[in-house]
């Protein structure tokens, strides 16, 4: 049975125009011209599926590889075609002549879900913008010619961050199931419209999403009785394609990433076995792991201009974690976590905790991010670490609302400015909308305003997802942006993602002399 029977349930299109042939060889009448004008019609409506079936989307970018002096000096490409190319090609430049060429694999891990594609451009140029496009030399199907800038190695640059994004809103998709925390009315249009005009302001780099990435397996709320977590993965990745692949959009896991666990996995063994354990999140995202020595997209590190990032596990993999042994539906057929051996995960973070700390000389700051707030993940170690080596913010998602914490060791003031801080500022930024956040938008205010929206934070108890004493909190849906100024200065921005206004800002600063702190 050839490929297309395989994957797609379609013959080869050959096999019929050979039959046709057979039968004149053997004597029998040609059929009549009305139905020689039909084959060839299907024949020729086959071939342009196929030719379809090969056409790259979904493509994104990520920061890879790594300089002498530790800089990122290449990008991966990641693109998705919904049958299996001949090779996996990414052509690339200085100009749209795309003169280099560098050839992937690709993969796929569910039958009649498509193939993922990997491929990276090496030795770029630092601040550089480069022209691209990806897909088949053999096949001869690319993309159109794309463009992006590689990462910098110094100056000032600006990235997104924040958790919980959705795809759509409940107009686009309207919501069947409201149960279980999940929304009648909710929407992420408004921040992936803030994302599109901060890219067109050239007001951020790059992109970093804290997990829950757009909400695959609460896809069944929308249709209960379909198979539609493989879709709605595909159209939310076609929604951010007019940034994904003009930016890097860098990656941790969360908890919505761990599995399928909608009635049509749940009811049929080989869909939930095949999408448990961060399978289609492994898949179809490749950040630069390998590089820094972590595991698959689960854990990883890399620079950018006068800071370090870390992007960390906060799902599996250390004492505590939530899925430690089964995903986040906790049925016990469906297993997670083990990417490493027992306590890998945490001795690889302080070891690059503190390699990142002996070189702040070279980059004077550490941002780490990941998934859940600390509250949680502090119970692994991970909080007195961050401490140990001097982390200077640690950025989150998971509670569908923002807070800022006070620095960790002091007292709790309402402040927005930080010099020589004791401790590391916690940020959670989880209020980007999605279908278990419910729709509440900041007002419009007035421009001489100091504080658009007050804070609000009359919340208590030991929910890790809510705030006990932060500095500032609100559950409008918005958008966080950091800037690395310099060497000694960061300011952090939330802006509302209906309106653009800021909500809350925070400016760290250091006076003192870059060194490792003494450990």
């Amino acid at each position: 049975m050839n490929s297309f029977t395989d994957n797609h349930g379609i013959s080869d299109p050959s096999s019929a125009s050979s039959g046709i042939a057979r039968a004149s060889r053997f004597g029998r009448k040609s059929p009549p011209s009305s139905q020689r004008l039909a084959a060839m019609w299907r024949l020729a409506v086959l071939t342009l599926a196929v030719a379809e079936h090969l056409n790259p989307e979904q493509i994104h970018l990520a920061f890879a590889g790594q300089d002498a002096a530790g800089y990122p000096s290449g990008m991966t490409v990641s693109w998705f075609t919904r049958s299996q190319p001949k090779d996996s090609t990414v052509q690339f430049g200085l100009s749209e002549s795309l003169d280099q060429s560098a050839e992937g694999t690709s993969h796929h891990y569910m039958s009649n879900a498509g193939f993922h594609s990997h491929a990276e451009m090496s030795n770029l140029k630092a601040d550089t913008k480069y022209f691209y496009r990806v897909g088949s030399a053999k096949d001869n199907k690319w993309s159109q010619v794309l463009s992006f800038t590689s990462a910098k190695a110094e100056g000032a640059f600006s990235f997104a961050v924040f958790g919980d994004m959705g795809w759509e809103s409940s107009t686009e998709r309207p919501m069947v199931i409201t149960l279980h925390g999940l929304e009648r009315h909710w929407s992420a249009t408004e921040s992936r419209a803030t994302l599109e005009k901060w890219k067109d302001e050239k007001s951020i780099d790059w992109i970093w999403h804290l997990g829950d990435i757009g909400y695959m397996d609460d896809s069944y709320a929308h249709s209960p009785v379909r198979f539609t977590y493989e879709s709605a993965y595909n159209g939310y990745m076609n929604w951010l394609e007019n940034l994904t692949s003009s930016m890097p959009y860098m990656v941790a896991a969360g908890n919505h990433e761990s599995e399928c666990h909608s009635p049509a996995c749940i009811v049929d063994p080989f869909l939930g076995r095949a999408l448990m354990n961060f399978t289609a999140y492994n898949h179809r995202w490749k950040m630069p792991s390998q590089v820094s020595k972590g595991r698959a997209n689960m854990w990883y590190s890399f620079n950018v201009g006068l800071v370090h990032f870390i992007s960390i596990n906060t799902e599996t993999d250390f004492p505590g974690a939530e899925e430690t042994s089964t995903g986040d539906g906790h049925f016990s057929w469906l297993k997670a976590g083990h990417f490493g051996a027992d306590g890998e995960y945490l001795s690889w973070l302080e070891a690059d905790l503190k390699a990142a700390n002996a070189n702040r000389k070279e980059r004077p700051w550490i941002i780490a991010g990941g998934h859940r707030p600390l509250k949680r993940v502090g119970k692994s170690g991970v909080t007195e670490l961050f401490q140990k080596y001097g982390v200077d913010f640690y950025f989150a998602g998971h509670a569908h609302r923002y807070w800022r914490d006070a620095p960790f060791g002091e007292k709790n003031e309402t402040k927005r400015v930080y010099k020589d801080p004791s401790g590391f500022i916690q940020i959670v930024t989880g209020g980007a909308g999605c279908d278990e956040m419910e729709y509440k938008v900041a007002p419009k205010c007035s421009p001489d305003t100091d504080t658009c929206v007050p804070s609000g934070h009359d919340w208590d108890g030991d929910d890790e997802r809510l705030p006990q004493n932060p500095v500032y909190a609100t559950d409008v849906i918005s958008m966080g942006r950091l800037e690395a100024v310099n060497a000694s200065t960061l300011h952090f921005v939330l802006a509302d993602s209906k309106h653009g206004q800021t909500l809350d800002e925070v400016w760290l600063s250091k006076t003192k002399t870059p060194a490792s702190i003494v450990v």
